[in-house]
């Protein structure tokens, strides 16, 4: 890994709260071995055209975990909640390095619980782009958010102090 852009970004994954599961979800999906719709086409497998939220562009992993806009309320929504000062991803950026970008820009105390809620924000995303493709579910704002709250608050009663430390009282 010496010089590759991943070499970094493997502390932002396995140095963190979150279950194994989610670690090995976010592991693949940084060597782009998530199975999107882009990587369905490039190996000539079925898939469809259009992501499941947006409905606009073929659903890359960069677009359904940050670009797509559905994803980017998300994001929004769960920054505001936590009260961190971080801009949500944009429309272009890549989900690792506007992590890593945004680790770098909260205080090294907060860093390993914003590592465990960008893990659980992304699978849980995930989760929920499976759920509207295989059980043919509506993408929805509102339940998705619930979520990854309730989520969010079952890992700090369950021993995650570093999201605790910036998650709002019930």
């Amino acid at each position: 890994f010496a010089g590759s852009t991943i070499a970094p970004n493997w502390k932002l994954i396995w140095r963190t709260w979150a279950p194994l599961r989610i670690r090995v979800f976010a592991w693949l999906a940084s060597q782009d071995r998530c199975w999107s719709a882009a990587r369905l086409a490039r190996h000539g497998l079925p898939h469809d055209a259009r992501c499941i939220f947006c409905a606009q562009v073929l659903a890359t992993l960069d677009h359904l975990l940050v670009q797509c806009p559905f994803s980017r309320t998300i994001w929004h929504e769960i920054l505001a909640w936590c009260r961190l000062p971080l801009p949500p991803p944009g429309t272009d950026d890549c989900f690792l390095e506007w992590w890593a970008d945004s680790s770098r820009r909260v205080l090294a105390a907060l860093r390993k619980g914003l590592a465990s809620l960008v893990l659980l924000t992304v699978w849980s995303i995930w989760r929920h782009r499976n759920a509207c493709i295989f059980d043919h579910m509506h993408p929805s704002t509102m339940l998705l958010l619930q979520v990854i709250k309730d989520a969010a608050r079952a890992w700090a009663s369950a021993g995650a102090k570093d999201i605790a430390n910036f998650m709002p009282p019930y």
